[in-house]
Parts: structure tokens; sequence; C-alpha cells
């Protein structure tokens, strides 16, 4: 039928996203593969595994329109993607036990989608526009100022991509954390109280008849004297 788009996007209950293509349109069909989509032979559709990045359709919408191509999509599809906040990274971080889930953070930071340097890189971009469209000279070198910070931005996304790498080439399980807990301050005291100094053991000796009696403090001179048999 002349109202069938050539490319149509949907949500089937048990295969998940699904997209459907009109014959005769091999470049929509190698897009579909390209965004990882598998071709079900008997159902004749092409089905997005399960697990997924499913943020990659809003972008494929978007490209086959560029190119020509009548798209229809379940709206839930095209739903607005949320960025992922620095505080949320963070704690995937923490919770991390591998080095290629760090890596997998880097790469959610960098998403030119939903990542958070790009986000930030946007919005200096847009608040330099705003400068020029609404305060005209006067806004030119906040403007100018703006762009500096969006190249230093970029830069740092260099720098980050490259790091994020290096953990992706690092695929063992990190050991686990110790859980042995530090000795109480009193424990610790104790033990000291009950260990003899060094000092002391090296030149201590057992009491001998010729040994000088042992060191005593004077008594009081109202104190009885001590008789002896």
């Amino acid at each position: 039928m002349a109202n069938e788009p050539d490319v149509a996007f949907g949500l089937h209950p048990t295969l998940g996203t699904v997209a459907a293509v009109s014959d005769g349109l091999p470049q929509a069909e190698a897009a579909l593969h390209a965004a990882g989509f598998d071709h079900h032979k008997e159902l004749d559709i092409f089905v997005l595994p399960q697990g997924a990045d499913r943020r990659a359709i809003v972008q494929l919408i978007r490209d086959l329109q560029a190119i020509g191509y009548s798209v229809a999509a379940d709206p839930h599809l095209q739903e607005p993607l949320p960025v992922s906040s620095i505080r949320a990274l963070t704690s995937r971080i923490v919770q991390a036990q591998h080095p290629t889930d760090i890596a997998d953070v880097f790469d959610d930071l960098l998403d030119d989608r939903v990542g958070a340097l790009p986000e930030l890189h946007q919005l200096l971009e847009s608040t330099a526009e705003w400068c020029e469209r609404r305060l005209g000279d006067e806004g030119a070198d906040l403007a100018r100022v703006c762009r500096h910070l969006g190249h230093k931005i970029t830069e740092l996304s260099v720098d980050l991509g490259f790091t994020g790498a290096d953990f992706l080439d690092l695929d063992s399980p990190l050991p686990p954390r110790s859980t042995a807990t530090a000795p109480s301050p009193q424990n610790s005291r104790a033990r000291a109280a009950a260990t003899a100094s060094p000092a002391r053991s090296a030149t201590s000796k057992p009491a001998t008849t010729n040994s000088p009696a042992p060191y005593r403090s004077p008594q009081s001179p109202c104190a009885s004297p001590t008789l002896s048999r």
C-alpha cells in the first residue's frame, strides 16, 4: 500500500524491539543489521537481541529519515533518552567488579546521545550562541570563553576515551575486598602492656644472692618499722 512506511519499528510481546522493512530496500536492511538487529526468517522481521542498547534506535530512525526513508515507530521507542548523571556513573564505578565495568561507564559518560560530557559541550555551545544572539557585541567575549571551555571538554573527552580503552584491555576480575578489621585500640594497648619493653628484656636478670638488694623507696618517718624475727 502507498501509505505503508518503508521501515516500521515496534515492541513485540515476546521478542522485544522489532522492525519490518518493505521489500526491495536492501540499504535499509543493511542499516538494521549495522545497528544490531537480527533477521527472523520465519516472521520476516528484524529483531533487536535482548539486552542490546535500545538507545541506538532513536539515532537509527533519524539516519533512515535523513536518507529519505519513511519511518513509523512506537512512541515508546522515541522517548527522550535520559542523561546518566555523574552521581549515577560514580555509583556504578564503586560497585564495579571488573575493569570492563569501568570501561562501560566511560563509554556512557562519552556517549554522543546521552553522555554527560557531550551534553556539557552542547550546553556551552548553546550559551555561546545565546550570547551572540541576545547580547551582540557585548557578548562576544563571553561567547569566546564558552567556546574555549567547550574545546577543553573535547580534549578531556579524548583523554577519557583513551583511559576507558586502557580499562577495556584489562579483563581480569578484581581481587575480593578484604573483610579483616583493624584491631581495636583497647586490644592494642592491652597487648602492649602485657609485652615487656625490649630494652628492659635485654638487661633484666633474675635476682641472685650476690645481686644488690632491690631499691625500696624511703619510708615515711611516721611509718612503723618492720620487725624482723
